[in-house]
């Protein structure tokens, strides 16, 4: 960043590697709990000469619901985006649901990035696949998981939760993506 500074930057997700944001999902997102992560993580670590005050634009990856677990504060990750008045916030962070999108204006041209969650390829039902890397795992989710309303419900509700979410993305993705008038169109 110090020798082209960018724009802005596009986060493809995985933003608290290894395990997410330490919180339990299922709270209200627009309450910030402080984990100490945003500091730590985000804010102290892109500060640096070029990332200055640059706008972070991103989605969410497996390791933000928890890696091999649904259950971290992947909510937090959204609700941060909307903290206005949280002191370690800089107002960069731009992540305001699990999917989204957004138009950048040039001189010339405009871009619109559609931000999709694909965490559907990580999320089987609770035995299938390999337990480290399935969000629905029953070695790693405890019995009682559960994010409340606004996540999966429980483990046998998990694999069909981000089907659900990957369909609803679909549709969306096909009824926007056609429609944009921008010249470039980027999924993310």
């Amino acid at each position: 960043a110090t020798i082209s500074a960018p724009d802005y930057v596009l986060n493809a997700g995985d933003n608290f590697y290894w395990s997410g944001v330490t919180a339990q999902c299922g709270g209200s997102p627009f309450l910030h709990l402080g984990t100490g992560q945003w500091r730590r993580v985000y804010e102290d670590v892109y500060a640096g000469p070029g990332l200055k005050g640059k706008q972070w634009l991103g989605v969410l990856g497996n390791h933000d619901y928890g890696g091999f677990k649904f259950t971290a504060g992947w909510d937090q990750s959204i609700g941060y985006t909307w903290g206005i008045g949280i002191e370690s916030s800089t107002q960069r962070w731009m992540t305001p649901a699990q999917y989204w999108r957004v138009k950048v204006w040039y001189p010339d041209f405009s871009v619109d990035y559609f931000f999709v969650d694909t965490n559907v390829y990580n999320a089987f039902a609770s035995d299938d696949g390999d337990s480290n890397h399935n969000l629905c795992s029953r070695e790693h989710n405890v019995i009682s998981a559960t994010c409340g309303v606004q996540g999966p419900a429980d483990l046998d509700d998990c694999p069909q939760w981000f089907a659900k979410l990957w369909h609803e993305q679909v549709y969306w993705l096909e009824e926007h993506l056609p429609r944009s008038p921008a010249k470039w169109q980027i999924v993310v």
